[in-house]
């Protein structure tokens, strides 16, 4: 049996917007997947492979090698459309396909975009897949019109130089690092959810003491004993008793003082930061 040339999908692939948790995922299941095959091509997309390579070596390989290419224009995403420009400027084949939801993109004489439903009725998902798979042979034939054509611009090329194994992984370890750099930045903001979750629910208690409380969050060093933890509020509680309150949530501290002098707050701080990376 013939390996099937891959059609590479360029969409959103987490959640976001105003839809449903999974839609994305559904409607590359239920709707462009089957309608690429009955075209004749194998589905790809990029978080599906195992290979272990960096996340954007895989895109840019994909954009550059896979002859068949659906881009789902559906809110906007600006990674969708980022890898749709480095595409349409090689002037390789692509299928555009959006939802009823969001507003057309390409207002351009010649450039035809697929519309499909996001309620996913059995009857519409039948007939989009149609829609699509039909698409996909046209721009298959040459038969579809590309945005290099009908601006008359000339596409850009693939170097065909090698690249040192040097710069290979220069590049590599370039996509690495901005991986990371994400991720990070998911971690961070998920921690400050937590904390601003935390604190509103805090002076919510507080609320009719009228006390005067203040919050201090602190990142927890990677090493840190429970023992450890357990000697700091054990100083910090003979130093200070009731004025103070301490609460751990994974590897965050949340320190609550209640009406302290800023001499207290100054010798709290120093025992604290001893044992911790830093103020959050």
């Amino acid at each position: 049996m013939n390996k099937r040339e891959k059609c590479f999908v360029i969409m959103p692939i987490s959640d976001q917007g105003d839809y449903s948790n999974g839609h994305f995922d559904k409607v590359y299941e239920h709707i462009f997947k089957p309608a690429i095959e009955e075209a004749g091509y194998e589905a790809y997309r990029v978080d599906e492979d195992k290979i272990c390579d960096s996340i954007i070596a895989k895109i840019f390989k994909a954009i550059q090698e896979c002859p068949m290419a659906l881009c789902d224009l559906s809110n906007r995403n600006p990674n969708v459309l980022y890898e749709l420009g480095i595409r349409q400027a090689y002037d390789k084949a692509v299928v555009l396909v959006q939802d009823e939801k969001t507003d057309k993109i390409f207002d351009v004489s010649g450039i035809n975009t697929i519309q499909y439903s996001s309620r996913r009725v059995y009857e519409e998902v039948l007939r989009d897949r149609k829609k699509i798979c039909e698409a996909i042979i046209s721009t298959k034939e040459g038969k579809e019109n590309s945005i290099t054509k009908v601006v008359s611009v000339k596409k850009a090329e693939i170097s065909e130089v090698d690249i040192s194994k040097d710069d290979k992984l220069e590049i590599m370890i370039s996509g690495l690092i901005d991986e990371v750099k994400s991720l990070k930045q998911e971690k961070n903001y998920a921690m400050d959810n937590l904390y601003r979750r935390h604190i509103r629910r805090y002076e919510e208690l507080e609320r009719d003491n009228n006390l005067v409380t203040r919050e201090f969050v602190y990142k927890l060093k990677q090493d840190i004993t429970k023992k450890t933890l357990m000697s700091i509020s054990s100083i910090l509680n003979k130093k200070f008793g009731e004025k103070i309150r301490l609460r751990k949530e994974e590897n965050i501290l949340y320190v609550y003082s209640r009406n302290m002098n800023e001499e207290d707050l100054m010798e709290m701080k120093v025992i604290i930061e001893d044992y911790l990376e830093g103020i959050i």
